[in-house]
């Protein structure tokens, strides 16, 4: 690999419900779908936010379906969106690594 290399950026580790995922950073041909979150249009915007999550959560857990993703609750997106965020230094997000891994 090229000096590049080391621009591919560190996961940030959030845990939802006491399941331990790594976010990974997004890359740059993710970055017209990131665009699409900003849009003023809340159709193009939901698409574009439903994109992110699935991407990060089918890297996080590699071996989940599209289909489970699909079930993942709502009420999840807040605490995802700011993982995705904090991973590529886009806000702070302090939120997505403040709760502890269950120990089962």
């Amino acid at each position: 690999m090229s000096r590049l290399s080391k621009l591919m950026g560190k996961p940030v580790e959030v845990v939802i419900e006491g399941e331990l995922l790594q976010i990974h950073p997004l890359k740059m041909k993710d970055l017209s779908v990131l665009m699409k979150v900003g849009s003023t249009n809340p159709d193009i915007q939901a698409e574009a936010f439903s994109k992110l999550i699935t991407k990060t959560l089918m890297k996080a857990v590699p071996d989940s379906t599209p289909e489970e993703i699909e079930e993942v609750a709502v009420t999840h997106f807040t605490i995802l969106s700011e993982a995705i965020m904090k991973a590529n230094g886009l806000e702070d997000g302090n939120r997505a690594t403040s709760k502890k891994p269950s120990t089962q």
